[in-house]
């Protein structure tokens, strides 16, 4: 019987994989379809307290935000003094 899984924010989901000759497991299509998984896709995977772990690996796009904040002639550190209200 398979324990119960949790993951940050979702409920628990369990599966069962058949490890191939060449070392590789299918995740099913219910997994794939929950997570966002697509062909080509990187996990990261470790070991830990003698469980295999993977994550999907999430890739932060900034270039859409970069040149949306307003041109104030502010310097970084002014801004963030700014932000956290402080005052010179």
């Amino acid at each position: 019987m398979l324990e119960p899984a949790t993951a940050y924010g979702t409920s628990p989901v369990n599966f069962e994989a058949t490890l191939a000759d060449r070392g590789q497991i299918v995740i099913p299509k219910s997994a794939r379809d929950e997570l966002g998984l697509r062909p080509g896709m990187k996990l990261d995977v470790w070991l830990q307290d003698n469980q295999i772990v993977m994550r999907k690996r999430v890739k932060l796009n900034f270039d859409k935000w970069l040149g949306t904040a307003p041109a104030d002639g502010l310097s970084s550190q002014e801004l963030l003094d700014e932000i956290r209200g402080r005052t010179a």
